[in-house]
């Protein structure tokens, strides 16, 4: 249970939860390997940004959490519906935490539970193993969903909860911290993975990227990895752009 992991104090009160790439022995097979997550500490409470793979990383994000502040955790973000952002989520139900995600992630992670189930109920050694390995995991779903760009305050920081633009990844919540000038992209960036969103528009997903860029960001965190700078982005942006230009030659073909 549990695995080694860095916290690393990005801007003042604002922190990343990078874990290292270790497969979990626990929870889904088909998410080993736990998302980065987040939490800014106000005046007035915490707010959390993904909880990763299973309640047992979450509950090493709330550990984090209390080493550093017993202010209440007001607000845990889903930026997505993927199990590797929100299977944490039962760390944070005994807080009373309103928990917030999309109407399109909602009807997404209910889709995943109920996949869940049905791989849980099946019979023979595979029903076995995926039973063990969700012992003591109790999924937990969002308690608010928006439908609309609005910000959260805890004291001290202003916190965007934004909606990308049609096209890029539908569902997803990017959180931009004006302030301390911090986005986290959620899986609209893999830092350091070449893994791409089924559902997005590679074309849109890139201006929409190089739109970020114009913000004056000083640290982008992924959904996968560590934080980066304008540099790192830009990187992925040229990987998604040279993605765009040889799928169309295929296309084209």
């Amino acid at each position: 249970m549990g695995g080694r992991y860095t916290v690393t104090e990005v801007k003042p009160h604002v922190f990343v939860w990078v874990p290292e790439e270790i497969h979990d022995i626990d929870g889904d097979p088909q998410f080993t390997l736990a998302g980065t997550a987040g939490f800014i500490i106000g005046p007035e409470g915490v707010i959390v940004i993904n909880t990763a793979n299973t309640p047992f990383h979450g509950r090493e994000i709330l550990y984090e959490i209390r080493q550093r502040t017993d202010l209440p955790i007001k607000y845990v973000i889903n930026t997505d519906s993927r199990g590797n952002h929100i299977l944490g989520n039962e760390a944070f139900t005994d807080q009373r935490a309103v928990i917030i995600s999309t109407p399109v992630a909602a009807v997404e992670m209910s889709d995943y539970k109920h996949d869940l189930a049905s791989r849980m109920a099946v019979g023979g050694e595979e029903g076995v193993r995926m039973r063990l390995r969700m012992r003591g995991i109790h999924f937990t779903m969002p308690t608010q969903e928006i439908n609309q760009e609005m910000t959260l305050g805890v004291g001290g920081e202003e916190v965007r909860l934004l909606l990308p633009m049609a096209g890029t990844s539908p569902g997803n919540i990017v959180v931009y911290l004006p302030r301390s000038k911090v986005l986290f992209l959620g899986d609209l960036w893999q830092n350091g993975s070449v893994q791409k969103s089924t559902s997005a528009d590679l074309k849109k997903w890139v201006e929409y990227l190089r739109k970020v860029q114009t913000w004056g960001v000083d640290f982008y965190v992924p959904g996968n990895g560590p934080p980066g700078d304008g540099q790192a982005l830009d990187k992925f942006c040229k990987w998604l752009e040279g993605l765009e230009k040889s799928t169309a030659a295929k296309a084209a073909q």
